[in-house]
């Protein structure tokens, strides 16, 4: 039987590794000094290089260095919703809930010397009160109301102590109670200053201002958006800056919903701006994690 190349071929590796019986080595010998072809692929095979080893590991470092980051971003964006959440709850058990004036909620009692002490009754968890000089400068008009939340009523507690109305010995010329639903304020203390009626204490509505301007700063930033689409840069950015006006938006929808007027502004300011900040960390590291998984996919 003749030995055919392919059998050859088939014993070279043994043959290079000496692995061979004397028989069988020495026909491998004898056939390579006379094929030309079985003598090349030997030489290919005695010339081939294994390919190195990468042992860099910088490449795989950055990666989990990458994995990592995305973990913590997806732990902060869990903990920030969380806190939204938490922040939405205690903004809805101690949202005032504004009491109808009577005695039972709000006695004023004179304490010498000129002082007036206001004295809360147990449902009320809260108060407000502003004053401003009469026409003719000859005393302070003083309004003042009273609410109750979902807290106090749970708790059946309220912290809210008696308060001086005017410690600084001012004179009061009248305290009124006013009403949070347009109605006419109603005289507790001291001489009308309108006999003919008409004292109505409107809600505040600086949060409006507040809501164009982060829908202006909102628009802007998608204007720039769309005309820069195809700067990755001032894309990046201005989503960053972009986020923020929205944040407001969506706190202040959540805190106050579609209305801006509002008899504690400044309580629910400073409420929107807390739940702002947890929903404007939360959109962006959402937005980092889409933008690396957009990359990843792509």
């Amino acid at each position: 039987m003749k030995i055919t190349c392919n059998v050859i071929k088939d014993l070279l590796p043994l043959y290079l590794e000496n692995m061979l019986s004397d028989d069988s080595y020495n026909i491998v010998d004898e056939h390579i000094k006379d094929c030309h072809e079985c003598k090349n692929y030997l030489d290919e095979m005695k010339n081939f290089k294994e390919i190195p080893v990468d042992r860099d590991a910088l490449p795989l470092k950055k990666i989990k260095s990458k994995l990592y980051k995305k973990k913590i971003q997806t732990v902060i964006l869990s903990v920030m919703l969380s806190l939204v959440l938490f922040v939405i709850t205690v903004c809805y058990l101690t949202a005032p809930e504004y009491n109808s004036y009577s005695e039972r909620e709000v006695t004023i009692n004179e304490v010498g010397n000129g002082l007036l002490l206001a004295k809360f009754g147990d449902d009320v968890s809260g108060y407000d009160m502003y004053s401003y000089p009469t026409d003719d400068s000859t005393g302070y008009v003083y309004h003042i109301i009273t609410w109750n939340n979902i807290w106090n009523r749970i708790t059946k507690r309220s912290n809210i102590k008696n308060a001086i109305i005017n410690p600084n010995g001012e004179k009061v010329a009248a305290i009124y109670y006013y009403q949070a639903n347009g109605d006419e304020d109603i005289l507790i203390f001291g001489k009308d200053i309108n006999p003919k009626g008409g004292v109505i204490t409107l809600p505040r509505l600086f949060m409006a201002y507040y809501i164009i301007i982060a829908i202006v700063i909102a628009a802007i930033c998608g204007l720039i958006m769309i005309i820069m689409y195809r700067n990755k840069k001032v894309i990046n950015i201005s989503m960053k800056i972009f986020l923020l006006p929205v944040s407001y938006l969506l706190a202040h929808l959540i805190i106050k919903g579609f209305i801006s007027a509002s008899y504690t502004a400044t309580r629910d300011f400073f409420a929107v701006l807390l739940v702002m900040i947890f929903i404007y960390i939360a959109l962006l590291m959402l937005f980092n994690i889409t933008q690396y998984y957009k990359n990843k996919c792509n």
